[in-house]
């Protein structure tokens, strides 16, 4: 069965959300016929890079024939450019524009960029280049010259939301559409997927600006369960326990130290990663810094349905939420080469001392 980010992959211009002047900029140029022959697409993972590229590949040939897709990743070496450089002198069979989108460019090597380069001064004609990166800093300056370049933003939290939605209620109408019913007259279905506001939210800022990890991560959680919530998110992807988070940080706050030893040892019979914890855990502080700052949960991860959680044990505290950042940022930094992590931790979370407001 196909994943809900392929079957939902946008297939015209109308359907990528947001990247609003980069739609506009490129289908002028196929409306005045303008088009370039090398662009470079930059920007996060999941953000319409290649997606986009593809769009434009069709529009450039009317939907005609399909565009050549390299992965540089795998395919990085100057012998794999020479290729390129050779099949770019013949003429497309099945279309009027022969167009190479090379995916994770930064991965060329020099030596293949160098080669890149003969071919990027003096294109053949109908031949159009199609550059993605995430990195584009490791692109040599010669190569940026040369290309006509689109940066891509990060996906706001309220288009990832909208679109989440909208694919949520596509799934539903597909499931209603194409029920049955049984010879006994009863409706036979799969159940409908059902979220809560607070869970899509969730997802939206895990993915952090990446429309694919966005509906990636949401069809993980539908695998697990129809029901998409704050908590069974948690148990689907295995991010953040934030009901430990805050009881360990409530221990820390009253120097509670028994507290404070029971929830490592919980977390290390739990068959926890410690040294994963306790960098999630630095997140975690470092959320409990901004919510201490703007009162607000608009710039953190942590779900707002926990808002009540961090009232009762006060953890809003901008000088105790500090002084911790500042011993798990040293203790996630020195536990990189501990074989002991959970001595280590304790030790560190035992002596970390507060300071006053």
């Amino acid at each position: 069965m196909k994943s809900l980010a392929v079957i939902y992959r946008p297939q015209t211009f109308d359907d990528v959300v947001e990247q609003d002047s980069i739609k506009l900029i490129l289908s002028e140029q196929l409306k005045t016929n303008t088009q370039k022959n090398s662009y470079l697409f930059t920007g996060g993972a999941g953000t319409g890079k290649t997606t986009c590229a593809r769009i434009f590949a069709k529009m450039i040939n009317n939907q005609q024939g399909e565009p050549i897709e390299i992965d540089a990743a795998s395919n990085n070496g100057v012998e794999n450019v020479r290729d390129i450089i050779n099949d770019a002198k013949f003429k497309s069979l099945n279309s009027e524009f022969k167009v190479y989108i090379i995916d994770e460019c930064h991965m060329l090597s020099n030596g293949a960029w160098n080669a890149m380069l003969k071919i990027l001064e003096e294109p053949p004609a109908k031949t159009i280049f199609i550059f993605c990166t995430t990195d584009p800093q490791k692109i040599p300056n010669t190569i940026i010259s040369r290309v006509q370049r689109y940066d891509f933003k990060r996906i706001s939290y309220d288009g990832i939301r909208n679109r989440l939605i909208k694919i949520i209620d596509e799934e539903n109408k597909s499931i209603i559409k194409y029920s049955g019913t049984t010879p006994e007259g009863d409706e036979e279905r799969l159940p409908l997927f059902l979220y809560e506001k607070d869970a899509i939210d969730y997802i939206a800022k895990l993915a952090d600006g990446g429309m694919r990890d966005a509906i990636t991560m949401m069809d993980k959680c539908f695998s697990f369960n129809n029901n998409l919530t704050v908590e069974n998110i948690v148990k689907a992807l295995g991010t953040v326990n934030y009901e430990d988070m805050i009881k360990l940080t409530h221990y820390i706050y009253i120097q509670d130290s028994k507290g404070i030893i029971d929830s490592i040892e919980e977390l290390y019979r739990s068959g926890a990663d410690l040294k994963y914890f306790i960098k999630q855990y630095n997140n975690f502080i470092l959320d409990l810094c901004k919510y201490s700052l703007f009162n607000s949960f608009e710039y953190i991860q942590i779900p707002k349905i926990y808002e009540k959680s961090l009232i009762v044990y006060n953890l809003g505290v901008y000088v105790n939420n500090m002084a911790i950042l500042d011993k798990v940022m040293k203790l996630s930094n020195d536990l990189r080469w501990e074989t002991m992590p959970k001595v280590l931790i304790q030790s560190v979370l035992l002596t970390l001392r507060l300071g006053e407001e």
